[in-house]
């Protein structure tokens, strides 16, 4: 039972990796980590080429927007955490609308 359990938790962390990829590459969501200031986050962005659409539940979650697919590996190179689909929790990782 253990053992199914386990690979049901695989199998479904799996997917979830899948669907958090970003899809083009151009507007992704970012997450740096959470002891980070936003003020250290924000230029991390700007340097990797990233304009802020809107920030997330927390300080260090943006909507990025990005003019080239590479923005992905950028950001992972000035530091970010995680680079996801915006939209592959439903939004739950932003909140408000408008730019920074």
């Amino acid at each position: 039972m253990a053992l199914a359990v386990l690979m049901a938790l695989a199998s479904a962390l799996s997917i979830a990796w899948v669907q958090a990829q970003p899809r083009d590459g151009i507007d992704v969501a970012v997450i740096f980590p959470p002891w980070m200031a936003r003020e250290h986050a924000l230029p991390r962005i700007a340097a990797a080429g990233g304009f802020v659409v809107r920030q997330g539940v927390i300080d260090t979650i943006f909507v990025v927007h990005g003019e080239t697919p590479d923005l992905v590996h950028r950001l992972y190179a000035v530091g970010a955490w995680a680079v996801v689909d915006p939209v592959a929790f439903g939004g739950c990782l932003v909140h408000g609308s408008g730019t920074i």
